[in-house]
């Protein structure tokens, strides 16, 4: 609680900083997926304030409950379960985690198989082991917790704000700029991705530029055979 406590307030006062500033701001918008890869903490980092877009609609297909890990037997998901009715059409702060499944001890296990002896198993499974065994009733909230701790772990210091505290109301492209005008946003930091929907003509009519993320996946020494990108970030953390 303690801790949950203390991040929560430096949050609060490093948005407090930014939001009354004089500098350019950087935005990054981005959904709080579950344990995503490297190039979600790219963007993050190379922000000045992160906007966590929890009110959008669940996508069962997506990166929200889901990510991968390469395995002595090649490539496995790590799957959150989630209560199916009701659940797939609404949004993603309300998505409720199945916890008569023994789906947490599943993932804990096959991690402390695949990473038991890489280099930096006992720096990270504990945190992430304790991580597990809270009492999270909401996607949410588990994903949140495992993502401030891979922040913390690759010294990411930039704030976060949910995007359901702003009462946005509007969709698409326009959700994207009412979001980053509401903290007086300059830039807006993206994926290559975005590309396919993004209406640039409506951002330049906003006076709002938009960055497109440039990263280069870096090649550490990865277990199991050659090297694999695009994995969930918990391989970079253990094998860097």
């Amino acid at each position: 609680m303690g801790k949950k406590l203390a991040f929560s307030t430096l949050n609060a006062l490093k948005l407090f900083v930014i939001l009354y500033r004089e500098t350019i701001l950087t935005v990054t918008i981005h959904q709080p997926d579950f344990l995503p890869w490297l190039g979600f903490f790219d963007r993050w980092q190379k922000s000045d304030l992160f906007i966590i877009l929890d009110d959008v609609q669940f996508i069962r297909r997506g990166w929200q409950h889901r990510d991968k890990i390469k395995t002595v037997h090649g490539i496995k998901w790590l799957t959150a379960s989630v209560n199916k009715k009701g659940n797939y059409l609404s949004e993603l702060r309300y998505i409720q985690l199945n916890n008569r499944l023994n789906w947490k001890k599943q993932h804990i296990d096959l991690i402390q198989q695949t990473y038991g002896q890489s280099k930096n198993f006992y720096n990270i499974f504990s945190s992430l082991e304790q991580i597990y065994h809270k009492k999270h009733t909401l996607l949410i909230d588990f994903n949140m917790d495992l993502l401030k701790f891979c922040a913390h772990e690759l010294s990411i210091k930039t704030p976060t704000l949910m995007s359901s505290e702003q009462n946005i109301k509007s969709v698409g492209t326009r959700r994207l700029i009412d979001l980053i005008k509401t903290v007086k946003g300059d830039i807006y930091l993206t994926g290559l991705g975005s590309k396919n929907y993004l209406e640039e003509d409506i951002f330049q009519k906003e006076k709002i530029q938009i960055r497109w993320q440039q990263f280069d996946h870096p090649i550490y020494n990865q277990m199991y055979g050659s090297f694999q990108k695009n994995l969930s970030i918990i391989d970079y953390l253990f094998n860097k």
